[in-house]
């Protein structure tokens, strides 16, 4: 085991929005980092958003966690490894200083956060136990060459440990024309930025074509259908249409109008409160090794 190792904002129509391009790769970020997407970020655990993981997890190992956002599943990682470290990695300065911001209020010590291009990590062969992602490789234009990556920092018999949407599964209720228009930009723009909306369905694949070994797959379910769940994800998404990358890359590449996101925002907001609505969606995981041998 290797513990050692962890020691252009643009207006439209009077619309402020927020966009981020992946600084080392030129990538673009569909989601951005909105403060209304970030806030959702942060309600992310480790309890939810790694499970299938947590079995697999001994207390000495070292993780990497790529794309760790504000850090709250980081963290979560930290507590499950006491005798040995967490690096979370991610490409935006204000985001990691709000997860070291976390590390220090939750007293958490075995933990780091840098700076760092996923396709090209500055760190030696065989530095981690586990490498996680969570929702990251639906965001890139080489999830294979990532994930090739992620093989070599992985030790002999090392875990990765990926979990992705499948955008393609969302479904909702009452039939709301403009939630339909929202899907159908969202893959449009995912697809324009170079990612795969329905990357869920497609892990086993990369997984299997990057060298992992012992693959396992499975699923699980997000439901929103209590009078709070709604409303979370409801505004959320009613400020993400106008606020957020979302927004700005739909206008830029000339797949609606402005008039157009702030309808969809409305609808977003009125069906939260509809009664009786109800959301779901697929998130699938999958966890590889490498070989012993190598």
């Amino acid at each position: 085991m290797n513990t050692s190792v962890a020691k252009t904002t643009t207006t439209s129509r009077c619309l402020k929005l927020d966009t981020q391009m992946h600084k080392d790769t030129n990538e673009r970020y569909t989601h951005g980092h909105h403060s209304s997407v970030v806030d959702q970020h942060r309600r992310r655990t480790v309890e939810e958003a790694a499970a299938f993981l947590l079995p697999h997890i001994e207390p000495t190992m070292s993780i990497l966690d790529l794309g760790c956002g504000p850090g709250s599943i980081t963290i979560g990682l930290a507590r499950q490894v006491p005798d040995g470290g967490v690096v979370g990695i991610d490409i935006v300065s204000d985001v990691l200083e709000q997860a070291r911001e976390l590390a220090i209020d939750t007293g958490t010590s075995n933990v780091s956060f840098n700076h760092g291009d996923l396709y090209s990590l500055d760190y030696p062969d065989n530095s981690f136990d586990v490498v996680y992602a969570h929702q990251v490789l639906q965001h890139l234009t080489e999830p294979i060459s990532a994930l090739r990556e992620i093989r070599r920092l992985l030790t002999p018999g090392g875990i990765v440990a990926v979990r992705d949407a499948d955008y393609g599964t969302m479904v909702h209720s009452p039939d709301t024309r403009e939630i339909v228009r929202w899907l159908e930009l969202y893959h449009q723009i995912t697809s324009r930025n170079g990612g795969e909306p329905n990357a869920g369905r497609y892990l086993n694949g990369w997984l299997h074509e990057s060298g992992f070994e012992e693959i396992e797959m499975s699923a699980s379910t997000w439901v929103f259908h209590k009078p709070a769940q709604l409303l979370n994800w409801g505004d959320s998404w009613g400020d993400r249409v106008t606020k957020s990358s979302f927004a700005e890359h739909a206008i830029e590449y000339g797949l609606c109008t402005v008039e157009e996101l702030e309808a969809i925002a409305n609808a977003w907001r009125r069906w939260a409160r509809t009664p009786n609505a109800f959301f779901s969606f697929l998130h699938v995981e999958g966890l590889g090794r490498t070989s012993q041998s190598r």
